[in-house]
């Protein structure tokens, strides 16, 4: 922050942490992310430790002190935005790992002293995150390993190997940039101190859109009339015919939501300038602009696409029951979902067990799903924002499936009305994923990264007991090998037994210090709402791989 670089490890740690600090008191805060630590601080380290004036168990100390320094930082929601980020995440993240400018393998003794910091303190800040590629080391992968199996649902994990690529290809991002790529809040991707990326412009119920199309729009809670009259599912004569209509739903309130993207990104200019923000992000200044205005070298705005494993789900039971097979007409499936299935529990009993479902690898299924969000993908090039930027797209909730959840009503994938949509945003639904966890990422897999340049987000759940053998430990690897094999973009794990949050729920007094991963943040349990906590329960949980 002054005119001359930091001098030591030290000096280096303080200048982040002013800076964080400066930064969060300005509204576009969570623009800022520390991004990859390991790398920026190494070289004081290395220097300060050849001299012998600092000691890896001092260098230690000090990313500690830090850590508890973050934890600090508490964000002041009101009540109905507190339902869509839930346990208060901070929105910055510290990446460790990841590629070189030549595409080796990088990481150092920071990247496993970061590791080793949370292995000690557990906390729920900073939210960290590995970079892995097929190049990574086993060192750093058992060490991250070590970590995860704590259950602090910490260390994340991205792919370079389905990211880097994309991002060059898909948004033009520039290859130097999109090699130092790091993270912003859970997992919305960024280049490094150059880009406003605008991460949660805002966030698109599918499954709202598909109950408007199969009931002439009208919402099926409140019975009012909310979007275009299509026709209905007793009207739609083939299933073509209802993903005609399901398009042009989604595009009439595609364009409604970006009209109202412009007026939000207006205001910032217009009363929420960011003067000091503007100083650190590459461009500004040489332009003369605002950060708001368009001054940083990229200006994207990211939409989130909810709930795809839902949508999946429901199309597929259309498609199979009602068109397919005809085991389900399409008059008594429409008077299911306006009754909520009250005396129709054998209908919505074969609707979510005759049909396959997204995360058990059936390719018909999951094709579905790539279809759709490549859909919406594809319509999001159709706009430019307000500050000339492209717009791009990502798969993940924080915890507003819940609330999203509230207000959608009865779907054809057996859902009851209100219930919560599928957590995390690549992830299935949880109790659908049958076939086990490798079984989940060959249909996530299927998925197209350019859908997920904004970021997406897969959970996954193990008992603790998996990880207390060395066997069990090299296994995890192989998965998370495969996991860059297979181009997945993100995956994150809980670790905990189900009894052990049930008893939470019950007795909060003896479980203050218990995280949770609800979405791409970690959380204290107790601190939860009752119904986000029940739906962390119910997901899916793993013995084995």
């Amino acid at each position: 922050l002054s005119k001359r670089p930091p001098e030591t490890f030290h000096e280096a740690v303080q200048s982040l942490w002013f800076l964080f600090v400066i930064l969060h008191m300005e509204s576009n805060a969570s623009s800022f992310s520390p991004g990859r630590m390991d790398q920026y601080l190494y070289p004081y380290y290395q220097r300060d430790i050849e001299k012998g004036i600092l000691t890896k168990q001092e260098a230690l100390e000090i990313l500690e002190c830090l850590w508890l320094k973050f934890n600090q930082v508490v964000y002041l929601r009101n009540q109905n935005s507190a339902k869509y980020f839930a346990g208060f995440p901070i929105g910055f993240n510290i990446a460790i790992g990841g590629v070189d400018e030549k595409e080796n393998d990088t990481y150092n003794d920071l990247s496993l002293l970061c590791l080793k910091a949370q292995e000690h303190l557990g906390l729920p800040q900073p939210n960290l995150s590995v970079r892995l590629n097929k190049n990574s080391s086993h060192e750093l992968m058992q060490a991250a390993i070590k970590v995860v199996s704590l259950g602090s649902g910490m260390p994340q994990f991205f792919n370079d190997e389905a990211i880097i690529q994309p991002m060059i290809e898909d948004l033009g991002i520039e290859e130097k940039d999109a090699r130092n790529y790091a993270i912003v809040g859970c997992v919305e991707l960024t280049t490094h101190g150059n880009n406003l990326g605008w991460s949660d412009a805002a966030m698109f119920n599918l499954n709202k859109a598909l109950e408007l199309t199969l009931n002439h729009g009208k919402c099926l809670l409140t019975k009012q009339q909310i979007g275009l009259d299509l026709g209905s599912l007793e009207t739609y004569q083939t299933y073509q015919d209802l993903e005609n209509a399901f398009q042009k739903q989604i595009d009439y309130f595609i364009d409604k939501m970006m009209a109202a993207e412009k007026i939000v990104e207006k205001a910032h200019q217009d009363y929420l300038p960011t003067a000091f923000l503007s100083t650190v992000i590459d461009d500004c200044l040489e332009k003369g602009l605002d950060v708001t205005k368009g001054g940083a070298k990229y200006n994207l705005s990211g939409i989130q696409m909810i709930q795809v494993a839902n949508l999946v789900d429901s199309l597929a039971a259309i498609k199979q029951l009602v068109y397919d097979d005809k085991m389900i007409s399409q008059h008594d499936l429409l008077n299911a979902l306006q009754e909520d299935f009250k005396g129709y529990e054998i209908m919505q009993t074969m609707l979510l067990n005759k049909v396959p479902k997204y995360g058990n690898d059936v390719k018909w299924v999951d094709e579905l799903g790539n279809q759709w969000a490549c859909y919406f993908r594809e319509k999001m090039k159709c706009y430019t924002n307000y500050r000339g930027g492209p717009y791009h797209t990502g798969m993940y909730t924080v915890s507003a499936h819940v609330p999203m959840g509230e207000n959608v009503g009865a779907s054809p994938d057996g859902r009851n009305a209100l219930k919560p949509l599928a957590d995390g945003g690549m992830s299935p639904v949880y109790g659908r994923d049958l076939q086990g966890p490798t079984a989940v990422l060959k249909s996530v897999s299927k998925l197209n990264n350019s859908c997920t340049m904004n970021g997406g987000l897969l959970n996954m759940k193990f008992l603790p007991e998996f990880f207390k053998t060395e066997t069990g430990c090299l296994k995890f690897e192989n998965f998370l090998r495969a996991f860059v094999d297979l181009k997945v973009p993100h995956i994150q794990f809980n670790v905990v037994r189900k009894e052990d949050l049930l008893d939470a729920k019950v007795h909060p007094e003896n479980h203050q210090s218990l995280t949770i991963r609800v979405a791409g943040y970690t959380a204290y349990f107790v601190e939860l709402a009752g119904k986000l906590q029940d739906e962390i329960i119910e997901r899916t949980t793993y013995e084995n791989i």
